[in-house]
This record gives C-alpha cells, sequence and structure tokens, in this order.
C-alpha cells in the first residue's frame, strides 16, 4: 500500500514549466483540497489582497452568506473598532484605565493603576480567570443587556479576579476585552455599539454583522456575521482602509516577547496557536513547546481562531488574507479545541496553494507540493493533525479526534 501512495503521489505532481506558464489552473488545487478535506463538511472560504478578493469556495450547508456564531474570532474585529478610536485620537494605546473613568483607582500602591488600553487589548491588564472564558454577573447571557459597558467594565474592576502587575503576564480570559471597548467609546463619548457601528460596520457597509447583548455587547465571543461580511473586514484591514498603517502596527506586535509570562490556564493557546497581538494570535506554525521563533516572526502571519473552528488569516509580509469560514460546536469537553485543530491542519494543506495561486510565492517553492486527489489529501491530513495532536502534549489519535469531528452540529 505504501508503494501505491508514492506512485500516485509522483504520478500526480505538477510540471513547475506548466506552473509558471499558467497552463495549470491554481486555484483548482486549492478547490481540491477543500473539496476532499472531510473533517470540515460545511464551511465557506476566501481569499484576496489589498486589492479585493480573488476567490471564493462553498460546500455543505455553509455558504458566504450564512450568518454564524464567532465565538472568540468576535476579538479581531472588535479590536479594529476600538483602534479606529485610537486613530481619529479620542484615546491612545497607553492611555489609563483611571483617565477615562474617576472611580478606577490611580493610587500608585495598586498595580490596576497602571492598566492601560494597551495592556487590555494584549491580555496582559492582570485580570485572571482559571479558563478561557471569565465570568462576571454583567458577563452573563440572561442579563448582560441590562448593564450600560461602563456598569460592566467597574463590575470588572470590582469582582474579576486581579491577579498580575500590568504588562508582565499574558492571561486569555474574556474580562480585558470588554473593558477596553467600554474603555474607548467612554473616550469617544458613544456606546459601544455606537462605536462598533462607527469604526466597522458602517464604513465596510456590513450587511449582517452584530455584536449580541443589546447596549453591553459582549465583545469577546458574542458576534454574529457572515463569511462575506468578514471578508470585506479582513480585505480593508490588510489594505489598511479601515484603520491606519501606524495603527494596525501596533495591533500586530508580538505582545508575549521580552519577558513576558504566560498565565497557567493560557498557556496551552500558546502552544497550540503562538504569540499574542491585540486581540489576534501572531501565528507560529506547526506549534511548539518552546519559545516563538524567528522564523515565525518574519513571516507575520495573524489569525483570530475561534473555538467553533473558525479560522481568519492576515499575512501581512506578503499582503493577503484567507479564512475558513465554518461554526461547529465541540461535541464534549474532550474535543473543545478539535474544530479549531481541524481548521488549522485545513490552513497548512491550503495557503501554500493560495499563495501560489495569489502570484505571492516564488517557484522553487513548488518542489513542495501536493496533490488535488482525495486520498492523498487525506493522507495528507492525517499526518498533520497527529503532528499538531503530538506537538500540542494532546493525548488522542487522529481517528479519535476525526469522529468526535463528526458528531458536531453546525452553531448558527
Amino acid at each position: 500500500m505504501a508503494k501505491l501512495w508514492v506512485l500516485s503521489l509522483l504520478s500526480l505532481v505538477v510540471p513547475l514549466e506548466a506552473v509558471e506558464n499558467d497552463k495549470w489552473n491554481k486555484w483548482s488545487v486549492v478547490k481540491g483540497i477543500l473539496e476532499a478535506y472531510f473533517p470540515i463538511p460545511d464551511m465557506a472560504f476566501s481569499a484576496g489582497t489589498a486589492e479585493g478578493r480573488q476567490f471564493v469556495f462553498e460546500k455543505g450547508q455553509t455558504t458566504m452568506t450564512s450568518q454564524l456564531a464567532m465565538a472568540s474570532s468576535s476579538k479581531f474585529p472588535a479590536a479594529m473598532a476600538i483602534a479606529g478610536c485610537v486613530a481619529d485620537g479620542h484615546i491612545t494605546f497607553d492611555t489609563k484605565a483611571h483617565e477615562i473613568w474617576s472611580w478606577w483607582t490611580n493610587h500608585p500602591g495598586d498595580p490596576r493603576s497602571r492598566v492601560t488600553l494597551r495592556h487590555l487589548l494584549s491580555f496582559t491588564s492582570g485580570f485572571y480567570w482559571p479558563d478561557a472564558s471569565g465570568f462576571v454577573p454583567c458577563l452573563g447571557a440572561s442579563n448582560s443587556s441590562s448593564y450600560t459597558p461602563e456598569a460592566c467594565a467597574k463590575e470588572i474592576y470590582q469582582q474579576a479576579p486581579f491577579e498580575f502587575e500590568p504588562g508582565t503576564t499574558w492571561s486569555y480570559n474574556s474580562f480585558h476585552l470588554q473593558v477596553a471597548g467600554a474603555m474607548a467609546a467612554s473616550a469617544a463619548g458613544i456606546s459601544t455599539q455606537e462605536m462598533l457601528d462607527k469604526y466597522l460596520i458602517r464604513p465596510l457597509q456590513l450587511k449582517s454583522t452584530e455584536w449580541l447583548g443589546g447596549a453591553n455587547p459582549g465583545l469577546a465571543g458574542n458576534m454574529m456575521t457572515t463569511p462575506e461580511d468578514y471578508d470585506r473586514i479582513l480585505q480593508a484591514y490588510v489594505a489598511n482602509k479601515l484603520i491606519p498603517s501606524w495603527v494596525s502596527f501596533e495591533m500586530e506586535r508580538d505582545y508575549l516577547a521580552h519577558h513576558v509570562k504566560v498565565s497557567n490556564a493560557s498557556s496551552f493557546l500558546v502552544t497550540l496557536l503562538g504569540h499574542y497581538s491585540f486581540c489576534n494570535y501572531f501565528e507560529c506554525f506547526p506549534p511548539k513547546m518552546s519559545n516563538f521563533t524567528e522564523k515565525c516572526k518574519e513571516a507575520n502571519i495573524h489569525m483570530d481562531a475561534g473555538l467553533f473552528g473558525y479560522y481568519p488569516l492576515v499575512d501581512r509580509a506578503k499582503g493577503m488574507y484567507m479564512q475558513i469560514a465554518t461554526s461547529r460546536m465541540p461535541h464534549s469537553q474532550k474535543d473543545f479545541y478539535a474544530p479549531t485543530i481541524a481548521s488549522m491542519v485545513l490552513r497548512k494543506l491550503s495557503k501554500f496553494w493560495v499563495d501560489q495561486a495569489l502570484g505571492l510565492s516564488e517557484g522553487k517553492e513548488l518542489q513542495l507540493r501536493v496533490t488535488i486527489f482525495e486520498d492523498l489529501i487525506v493522507l495528507n491530513a492525517r499526518f498533520l493533525t497527529a503532528e499538531l495532536l503530538e506537538n500540542a502534549g494532546l493525548n488522542r489519535s487522529v481517528d479519535d479526534l476525526w469522529a468526535s469531528l463528526a458528531a458536531e452540529q453546525l452553531v448558527v
């Protein structure tokens, strides 16, 4: 059987000359990979550059106009809206919370007095929660809309665990962004929903994008949108049409560099996904138990993977974007990261060929080839999934993970 795999691979290699002369449709390889990748049965996929969208694919029940739950993929667009307040001069990334609200302590003996918007957006403000969520009453689903954004920020300030000196420790939870949004909106003299509308939804003419929560929207995970709208967000961000380049530069820094520690509750996310910028991961692929590598830094790829498998990506070095748009509910606590891992594998399988089709990779890289035929795509997917599970320290088999994915339900 192994010989058959090798013979199939050798016989289906695409001639380098054909690719260079555009005699072969490079997007057909991307399409073939997406069609054959069975761990994600429902998805939309799009890719493009600063000039606009270049490719769209749909399969299963998900289309470019399906409104999907974003989970953590809500964070990056919310941060873009907050960054709009910075670009307009209402606030700076180094403005302290106590400079906005009189009830926030300015006493130098209290580390909370040193919390800045930069700390909040990079999740290094000092707020902590023992998992990736974070709960106080104003973040509860049942009564969150009864709060104003400032009242919710004050409740987080008073009740959420505050464990670290600001700027020293990264801890992934929902507290930081909720406070950051309220802080920026207060500085601009508008509500959080008005901020999202003014700096994101209205300028991009997003037709199906909203954050649930009424007057107190849950910025870290309550975004509902379509792949069509999210494509507009990514394209505008890459082209610096939404926020200027000097602002996006700050959003894309590596905020886990310079000896910033990672809290015990968040170490797995760094191992699996990479370092953190402003509400987006500075992707390091494949994940490593060791430190963030120089190669990952040079690649300058940023993404905001969501719990349900949504995987929006911006490659700043190449000036492109792509998104794997899917929304699948994990089957159990054991399978918490299964949708994300499935999308990570598909990203690894497809991005090289997306770059080729966009004309963004050198021809010599074509010596590393995959084929569009289903059996070999599955073989590559199995290998990459096993590598991810091993490097992330997850003790389970590929077949077990794939079986759990088959039991997941579409989240709309």
